[in-house]
């Protein structure tokens, strides 16, 4: 088992770290630090008339940028490293588009840890959200700068009868496994009145697994499908709030936009 953990020149939220570090020890899986750092090429103007000895200046400039960028980043590694030396982990420096490299790292990873939108957001940040969530297929772990440290204890599901969901827990296995508690919540959309056969079947399949799963039906009362899910006692899909989330579909696609925007609860463990 691999988790990944993108980073900039100044690295990422001391939460992330936290929680990146904290399940690899927990797990006992590697650990791989991702920088990925845009090269000399791509850092110049766009223009057709610059004499080639200015263009060679500005290419130096652009050079000793990412070499300081890369000193940066490994000072941050080697100091996060040394606060946690029972870790397996290592530093990847990609010099590249920001997307690209942590979509294709992320692919051959089984986790990849993030900050929120609200812990940060940069140019670096937002498009490697991007990518994992949705161009590696694989899941993601989105931690609030207000995280705990017993990430993982609860999981909470945000269930839609939708391959995706089945898919997102199927990932979410090894989580699953280790939860103290899982609860699969159900929303329930305005003029529902039936409760929904899915749910019970998903939350029956799990228990059967030797899972400690409960069943919940959240209301939708006028609000968005994440909306819901933000509020006590649901979470949302790739959250980490005193626990985890999981989810697909509908309702697991719009869990996971307010959690990306907003993930700054705790939810009771």
């Amino acid at each position: 088992m691999r988790l990944l953990l993108p980073i900039d020149s100044a690295g990422t939220s001391a939460a992330c770290a936290a929680a990146a570090f904290g399940l690899a020890k927990r797990f006992g899986c590697a650990l791989e630090v991702l920088h990925p750092c845009p090269p000399p090429a791509q850092r110049l103007p766009y223009a057709t008339e610059l004499s080639p000895v200015y263009f060679g200046q500005l290419e130096d400039v652009a050079r000793k940028q990412v070499d300081e960028e890369e000193r940066l980043a490994t000072d941050w590694f080697e100091e996060a490293l040394g606060a946690h030396p029972d870790v397996k982990a290592d530093l990847l420096t990609v010099e590249g588009l920001v997307g690209p490299a942590v979509a294709q790292r992320a692919k051959v990873s089984d986790l990849t840890v993030l900050p929120s939108i609200a812990a940060r957001e940069d140019g670096m940040f937002e498009p490697a959200r991007d990518a994992a969530l949705f161009h590696s297929g694989r899941p993601v772990l989105v931690v609030p700068d207000e995280a705990g440290t017993t990430i993982g204890e609860t999981v909470v599901i945000a269930w839609k009868d939708a391959p995706e969901a089945v898919r997102a827990i199927a990932a979410a296995a090894p989580f699953l496994e280790a939860a103290k508690r899982v609860r699969l919540i159900s929303i329930a959309e305005d003029g529902e009145e039936e409760e929904d056969d899915t749910a019970s079947a998903m939350t029956g399949y799990l228990a059967m697994a030797g899972l400690p799963v409960e069943m919940e039906t959240v209301p939708l009362g006028g609000r968005e499908v994440g909306d819901a899910c933000s509020r006590p006692p649901a979470a949302a899909f790739s959250s980490s709030w005193a626990g985890m989330g999981t989810g697909g579909g509908a309702n697991g696609s719009s869990a996971a936009r307010r959690s990306m925007s907003c993930a700054t609860r705790t939810s009771p463990c």
